[in-house]
């Protein structure tokens, strides 16, 4: 049979003479998928608008988003290890803390990856950790650098993200600790708590096959709307298996911002409206973020699969 092969060109050599070429058929023949959200004016400009093929996500993102069993084991072995290394992590950090000792933001960070560094199949860190103490938690994408970082806090919020690189798998997990023994605000408590519930709305959904990630933003921010809160990012987005940690062509999101904004973006549009089916493999992350100098950040991340369910009757 024939064999596969990937060619690669140069950026500059993009039209349709180029795909006609390694296609093996005339100029005219030749057609060209061009992702919506994606595509540059340049390549647009590049092919004949009769020998366009215009695509909401491409084939080979749709192909990597669903996990066969293979892969579904192998994210589930490494969930299992990266969980042991965090675990280790935050019982090393309580313990350093409460008796005295100091730990700052960034030395936290590189704690973690060298915990995860032991586990059989590692390969590194899937992205830098966001190691943030106080109101640094409520800084979204906080990254802690040696020179210019905090020491963690024993009696403020610690809100750490972080993911690890396996062979079997990618990881992608945030938890928000407190390791006291001055006890949390009511404010505290409380935005943890509405963060936890909308967590366990979205890791418990049971919804038809192709429903688009939009339609389960509600179960996740749910619980924080009844009390007047909300958080400015995604609640959920594709993650790849031993691939990117942040993998589309899919997201689970749009409560953030106006629908006319949805409206006006095609890489929204694309993330949020596109199906979710069975196999992918999607964050489950709600939060919330006080800024100010008494602030705090809440989130709480784990990594789902999509699994088919059994219901009382068929949809």
């Amino acid at each position: 049979g024939k064999v596969a092969a990937v060619v690669l060109e140069s950026y500059s050599s993009f039209n349709a003479a180029t795909a006609a070429r390694l296609a093996g058929c005339d100029d005219k023949e030749a057609r060209v998928m061009l992702e919506r959200a994606t595509t540059t004016l340049a390549m647009a400009a590049a092919i004949a608008p009769e020998q366009r093929v215009l695509v909401d996500a491409s084939p080979v993102e749709l192909f990597k988003a669903k996990k066969n069993a293979v892969e579904r084991n192998g994210l589930e072995r490494a969930g299992r290890k990266d969980a042991a290394a965090v675990v280790s992590y935050f019982a090393w950090l309580e313990r350093t803390l409460l008796e005295g000792g100091v730990v700052t933001e960034a030395e936290g960070a590189d704690e973690i990856s060298a915990r995860r560094s032991g586990m059989d199949g590692w390969v590194g860190d899937s992205f830098a950790t966001i190691s943030s103490t106080g109101a640094n938690a409520a800084v979204i994408h906080y990254h802690a650098e040696h020179a210019n970082c905090k020491p963690i806090d024993v009696n403020r919020v610690y809100l750490c993200d972080t993911g690890g690189q396996y062979v079997d798998g990618t990881t992608d997990t945030t938890r928000t600790l407190r390791f006291g023994p001055q006890p949390p605000s009511d404010d505290e408590k409380r935005a943890y708590t509405r963060v936890l519930q909308g967590h366990i709305a979205l890791a418990r959904a049971v919804f038809p096959a192709g429903t688009p990630g939009m339609m389960l933003e509600m179960l996740a921010r749910g619980p924080l709307w009844q009390d007047g809160l909300n958080f400015l990012h995604g609640t959920g987005h594709g993650i790849g298996a031993f691939l990117n940690v942040h993998e589309g062509p899919f997201g689970v999101g749009g409560g953030a911002v106006h629908a006319s904004k949805i409206a006006e973006s095609a890489r929204m549009r694309r993330m949020y409206l596109a199906p979710i089916e069975e196999g992918y493999h999607l964050s489950d992350e709600p939060g919330f973020y006080k800024e100010g100098d008494n602030g705090f950040g809440i989130r709480i991340e784990a990594d789902l699969i999509v699994e088919a369910a059994a219901t009382r009757y068929a949809w």
